[in-house]
C-alpha cells in the first residue's frame, strides 16, 4: 500500500526528502494509502516508528533518522532505534573501472537515505574531468562537473552529504602512466613533491570539486605513499626524510584547500608506516616523532582506515593512538567487503564491523565510512553490498543486528530476500583450523582462513596456479568446495530471471555454475591425464570444454548486463578482455589435448608440476593467470 503525505503538514527538508523517494518508491502527496506523520524529537538520536490503523508515525531526532523510518514505513514494521553517529557514510569506489552512472548514483542515494546512511563519497583517482588536461580520466569515464551536480542535487534532497574522494599525493597511476605527466612524476604512484607544476595540476583537482559540491569537506587521499621522494624527487634534490617531505606535501595542499575554503582529510597510515622499520600500519609500537606530529597541518582530520582486525582491542587501542596525534576527532573507515570479489562477503564484514563499531562507541568516534573497493578491475556485483549494508546500520542503529528485523527491512526496501542476497557469499572458501594443512595451521594457529574463491576465474586450466596455492591450506580444497558451490545454484536457481531484481540473482548463479565448471573440469583434467585415460581426454578436449566455452560466454553476458545497468561503458572492456584471454587459454587447452592424442606431443608439462606451494593467497589477475610477467 503506498505512503501518503500531507505536503502542509511537514517542513521543507522534508517535503525534499519524500518528493526525492517518490521518484522510485510508492510515497505520494495524494491518493489513497497509509498516512504519514511526522514528529521531531529534541533528541537528535531517536527514531521510532509506529504503524498503526490507517497510518505510520515517524519520531525523529535529524532528517537521516526519517529517512530511515521511512525504510521501515515500507516494510510496515514498527522501530526504536538510536542513531547517534553524526556521520553515518559509504565510499564507492569509481577509480578502478566501475565509474556509477548518474542514474545508478541516484538509485544508490535513495536506498542509503532509507537505510539511514547520510554521506556517501564517490573516489575518484582520476576518473573527473579537468580543462586543459586531456590525459586525465582519459577513457575512463571521467566525470564531467555537470554530471557530479546532478548526482549532488539527488544528495542534497535527500539529507546526504556529498563528498569527494581523491588523491593529492600517492595512487596517481592512472595519470602517471602517460609521458603527459612526466615532469610531475616522482615514481608509478607517486607525484613529485615541492615542484610548482605538481601543484598547479593539484589546484584545478581541487577547484573542481569545489565548483561541484555543494559540501566544503573533501578527502584528499596521500595514503600507501611507500616509495615518496625515491625515485625522481631523489635524482633531482637527493634524499630527505620522508616525513618531511609528506608533512611539506600536505601544507601546501591544505593551503590551496584553504584558499577554496575546503575542509580537507587524509587517510592517516603514513603516519603510522613510516614510524616503524617494516612500514607497518598496524604496528602499535610505531614511534612517531613529537617534531613530526606538531607539523601536521592543523586543519587536516585523519581517517583511519582498517577493514582487517577481528579484535575490539585493537581498533581501541589504535583509536588512542590517533588521538595521541593531538588532531581533530579521528574518522573511522571500516569496510563492506567488495574487493577482489564476485560477491558481497558477509563473514568479513561482519567479523571485522562488529567489533570496529564496538571500539568506536567506546572510544567517542563520531563518524563512520564504510568503503566498498573495486581493487583488481572491480569486478564486484556491487548491489550486492547493499546485503551488507543493510546489516551494518542495524548492527549500528540497534547495537546489535537481528536476521528477522533485516529480512522485513530489506524486503520493503529491495523488493527481495535478504537472507537471498547473501547466499552468493559463500562464493568464498572458509577453512576451518581443523582443515588447514599442519604448515598453515602453524602460521595461522586457530584462526579460520577465508580464500576468495573469485581467483578460481583467473586460474589457467593448464597451469593451475592458484589451484596449486590453496591446496596448500587444505589438500582437499576444491572436492570440498563444490558442493558449497552447487547448494548455492540449487538455491538461487527458482529465483532466477530476466529483471533487474532476479538478473541480479542469476548474475549470482553464473559466477557459481562457472566456478563449479572450472573446478571440475581441472579435477577431471588431473585424472583422465594421470591415468591417460584416451576416452576421457577426447571427452574433455571436446564436449567438456565447450561447456566451459558456453559457461564464460554465459557469465559475460550476465556481467554485462549488470554493468551496464550500474556503470558507464569505459572499465568494461578490461573484464572482456580478461575473460577473452581465459576462452582462448581453454581452445589452447583443447589443442594440446588433441596433439597428446594424436601422439604429435608426449606430455603435457603444465599438468605434471607439483610446486610446493606456499599458500601466499595472491589476489590479483596478473599474479594469477600466469607467471609470466609483462601482463
Amino acid at each position: 500500500m503506498p505512503l501518503v503525505y500531507d505536503p502542509s503538514q511537514i517542513s521543507a527538508e522534508l517535503h525534499s526528502l519524500l518528493q526525492e523517494l517518490g521518484q522510485e518508491f510508492p510515497i505520494r502527496s495524494e491518493g489513497e494509502g497509509l498516512k504519514l506523520h511526522f514528529e521531531k524529537s529534541q533528541d537528535s538520536t531517536q527514531l521510532e516508528v509506529h504503524p498503526g490503523g490507517e497510518g505510520i508515525r515517524i519520531v525523529y531526532g535529524k532528517l537521516s533518522a526519517a529517512a530511515r523510518g521511512l525504510g521501515y514505513a515500507l516494510s510496515g514494521t514498527a522501530a526504536q532505534e538510536k542513531m547517534d553517529f553524526r556521520s553515518y557514510a559509504v565510499l564507492f569506489d569509481c577509480s578502478r573501472n566501475p565509474v556509477l552512472t548518474v542514474k545508478h548514483a541516484a538509485h544508490w542515494l535513495r536506498r542509503l537515505a532509507l537505510m539511514g546512511y547520510n554521506m556517501m563519497m564517490l573516489y575518484t583517482k582520476d576518473a573527473y574531468q579537468l580543462p586543459g588536461e586531456t590525459y586525465f580520466g582519459y577513457m575512463r569515464g571521467a566525470y564531467s562537473q555537470e554530471e557530479i551536480r546532478q548526482i549532488d542535487a539527488v544528495a542534497q534532497n535527500l539529507g546526504i552529504e556529498m563528498i569527494a574522494s581523491i588523491q593529492a599525493l600517492g595512487h596517481l597511476e592512472p595519470i602517471l602512466r602517460w609521458p603527459a605527466y612526466a615532469e610531475v612524476k616522482d615514481t608509478d604512484n607517486v607525484i613529485l613533491v615541492d615542484h610548482d607544476k605538481s601543484y598547479e595540476l593539484i589546484r584545478k583537482m581541487l577547484e573542481f570539486w569545489s565548483e561541484a559540491l555543494s559540501s566544503r569537506r573533501i578527502h584528499i587521499g596521500m595514503d600507501e605513499t611507500h616509495d615518496l621522494g625515491r625515485g625522481r624527487f631523489q635524482d633531482l634534490y637527493g634524499k630527505q626524510e620522508a616525513f618531511d617531505l609528506y608533512n611539506r606535501h600536505l601544507r601546501r595542499v591544505c593551503d590551496i584547500c584553504n584558499e577554496l575554503r575546503l575542509e580537507p582529510m587524509l587517510w592517516s597510515d603514513m603516519y603510522f608506516r613510516l614510524g616503524n622499520k617494516d612500514l607497518s600500519y598496524y604496528d602499535t609500537e610505531t614511534r612517531i616523532p613529537a617534531e613530526v606530529k606538531a607539523a601536521i597541518a592543523p586543519e587536516a582530520q585523519l581517517v583511519y582506515w582498517d577493514y582487517y582486525h577481528r579484535d575490539e582491542e585493537f581498533y581501541s587501542k589504535m583509536l588512542q593512538l590517533h588521538r595521541d596525534l593531538g588532531r581533530q576527532p579521528v574518522v573511522m573507515a571500516s569496510g563492506v567487503w567488495t574487493w577482489v570479489k564476485l560477491w558481497y562477503d558477509h563473514e568479513v564484514t561482519t567479523e571485522t564491523v562488529r567489533p570496529c563499531l564496538k571500539a568506536c562507541r567506546k572510544e567517542g568516534v563520531q563518524e563512520i565510512i564504510y568503503t566498498m573497493w573495486g581493487d583488481d578491475g572491480g569486478y564486484c556485483e556491487f548491489d550486492s553490498a547493499f546485503a551488507g549494508l543493510a546489516w551494518a546500520a542495524d548492527e549500528a542503529f540497534n547495537q546489535g543486528s537481528d536476521d528477522e528485523r533485516l529480512e522485513s527491512f530489506f524486503q520493503g526496501i529491495f523488493g527481495t530476500s535478504y537472507r537471498r542476497q547473501l547466499l552468493a557469499s559463500d562464493l568464498n572458501i572458509t577453512v576451518p583450523p581443523e582443515r588447514l594443512s599442519e604448515s598453515m595451521r602453524r602460521r595461522r594457529g586457530e584462526t579460520p582462513c577465508r580464500l576468495n574463491a573469485a581467483m578460481m576465474l583467473w586460474d589457467d586450466p593448464l597451469m593451475g596456479i592458484v589451484w596449486h596455492e590453496y591446496k596448500a591450506y587444505d589438500a582437499q580444497v576444491w572436492e570440498k568446495h563444490l558442493p558449497q558451490l552447487q547448494k548455492i545454484m540449487d538455491e538461487l536457481n527458482p529465483h532466477r530471471s530476466s529483471d533487474w531484481q532476479a538478473g541480479h540473482i542469476d548474475h549470482a548463479w553464473q559466477c557459481a555454475n562457472l566456478l563449479k565448471l572450472k573446478i571440475e573440469f581441472r579435477l577431471q583434467l588431473l585424472e583422465a591425464y594421470k591415468k591417460r585415460d584416451s576416452h576421457a581426454l577426447q571427452a574433455l578436449s571436446r564436449a567438456k570444454i565447450d561447456a566451459m566455452l558456453a559457461a564464460i560466454d554465459a557469465f559475460c553476458q550476465s556481467f554485462r548486463r549488470q554493468w551496464l545497468r550500474s556503470f558507464k561503458y569505459d572499465g568494461l572492456e578490461v573484464m572482456q578482455i580478461k575473460m577473452g584471454g581465459l576462452k582462448e587459454r581453454y581452445r589452447e587447452c583443447r589443442r594440446r589435448l588433441e596433439e597428446l592424442l594424436a601422439g604429435k606431443i608426449q606430455n603435457i608439462a603444465e599438468l605434471e608440476a607439483e610446486p610446493q606451494a606456499y599458500g601466499g593467497q595472491e589476489t590479483r589477475y596478473r599474479m594469477v593467470a600466469t607467471a609470466g610477467w609483462f601482463i
